[in-house]
């Protein structure tokens, strides 16, 4: 029966390693400043617990068994960990491996770059992103940390307001003629207009520009935001943005604010992540990393 982790024979598993590299116990026993005699005992040992032999003695260099090569790839590759995390440590450098959940349009047009940048400090991190429709929110309970958009109410979990963004009308540099100060909200009209979901958004705008009457159930409907900025990009009409999602477009010209006029979002960003006592350092980091990166962006509006 191969043991548990409580019983995990951690001196043979290392002489059994430093042995299979070597293929020979009498340089293993050097490398690890012991006798020969006590490899070749750990390495019985170890091989009495798992009912299997690692060794082939008889071949001479020694060989490894079919068993003793599935155990050196888990074995070297869990040593290699744990010298790697131990590294971090005494460097004071942060280690882990997080599960980042978010709504789509933030994850294809924010996250990115910041998360660049927080990997560029914190080599040792590794970060998976999942994106999930945010009327359900299920991948919020399973993950370290989660961007939500909506509800705040996640029991049992820590919920931290991001921010509320402002959505302004954004399109394709040359495809609305004129410039903002001469642009009327009516112009919009006479283009495509792309939404996310539903037409709310949009109407709650026309209607804050003075114009509630307007029909904006027309034009192309997506199921996020990546997709109607995408559209946007691609000339096809003309989208609601916020600065999370639209910042780097604004930016590097691929889009262009077309009136000053902006709506607050339906619902805020929140920030998800486990009970602060539970939260390793990274996903701390990595939290407080998001905040701040999101209050500098929101400053810009």
């Amino acid at each position: 029966m191969i043991p548990e982790r409580q019983h995990l024979p951690l001196h043979a598993l290392r002489a059994f390693e430093v042995a299979a590299r070597y293929r020979n116990f009498v340089k293993a026993a050097e490398e690890l400043g012991v006798t020969h005699g006590a490899v070749s005992h750990q390495i019985k040992s170890l091989e009495l617990q798992l009912g299997r032999p690692l060794f082939d003695r008889a071949r001479r260099p020694m060989a490894l068994t079919p068993a003793g090569l599935q155990l050196l790839g888990v074995v070297s590759s869990s040593f290699d960990r744990l010298s790697k995390a131990a590294s971090a440590v005494r460097r004071g450098e942060l280690e882990g491996d997080i599960t980042l959940a978010c709504v789509p349009g933030l994850a294809a047009n924010w996250l990115p770059a910041v998360l660049s940048e927080f990997l560029a400090t914190h080599a040792n991190v590794t970060i998976r992103i999942v994106t999930e429709y945010w009327r359900h929110p299920t991948m919020a309970e399973q993950s370290d940390l989660a961007i939500a958009y909506g509800s705040g109410e996640h029991p049992g979990k820590r919920v931290v307001l991001l921010g509320h963004s402002q959505f302004f009308p954004v399109a394709r540099p040359g495809l609305v003629k004129g410039t903002r100060a001469s642009i009327r909200a009516g112009d919009l009209l006479r283009h495509t207009l792309l939404h996310e979901y539903s037409d709310e958004t949009w109407s709650r705008w026309f209607a804050a520009a003075g114009l509630p009457d307007v029909d904006t159930a027309r034009g192309l409907f997506f199921d996020g935001a990546h997709l109607t900025l995408q559209a946007a990009r691609e000339g096809c009409g003309i989208a609601m943005g916020d600065m999370p999602t639209v910042a780097q477009d604004l930016a590097n010209g691929r889009l262009v604010r077309l009136l000053a006029l902006s709506v607050p979002a339906a619902f805020p960003y929140y920030l998800i992540s486990a009970p602060e006592r539970d939260a390793s350092p990274a996903v701390a980091a990595l939290e407080r990393w998001i905040l701040e990166r999101f209050a500098a962006l929101e400053a810009k509006k």
